[in-house]
């Protein structure tokens, strides 16, 4: 993928398209990972959109990351992988509290609809 195509993809993500020109190919290969690191999801639309907003706001080392993990540049970018790491570990929580309620509803209304067509029975029964 070219250069450009990148900062294309990461300005339709909600990055400043003029922060992304002063980026080289390396740093936009790393922002453009993290992004895809987020896995995003229907209900998340609107955390996404905030991280994207603070992630344009990162200020990227300069220069040639090419060699990054021999000078222990990859370090640097390790809090913000630990970041994101909670913040889907929260996400997956909220969505796991969601599903244990909706399953809870379920089970109330098929309770219901059986306490009803028993009821209904009775009453056939007896007519």
């Amino acid at each position: 993928m070219s250069t450009a195509r990148l900062a294309a993809k990461l300005g339709s993500a909600g990055y400043d398209p003029n922060r992304l020109k002063d980026l080289e190919r390396a740093d936009l290969l790393v922002v453009l990972a993290e992004t895809m690191l987020a896995e995003p999801t229907a209900e998340s639309e609107t955390d996404l959109i905030r991280e994207a907003r603070e992630a344009s706001q990162i200020l990227f080392p300069v220069g040639d990351l090419s060699n990054a993990a021999s000078y222990g540049g990859s370090a640097t970018f390790r809090p913000r992988e630990l970041e994101l790491e909670e913040k889907r570990a929260a996400r997956e929580k909220r969505k796991a509290a969601r599903n244990a309620v909706t399953q809870k509803l379920a089970l109330k209304a098929e309770e219901r609809r059986a306490a009803r067509e028993t009821k209904q029975k009775k009453t056939r029964v007896g007519v």
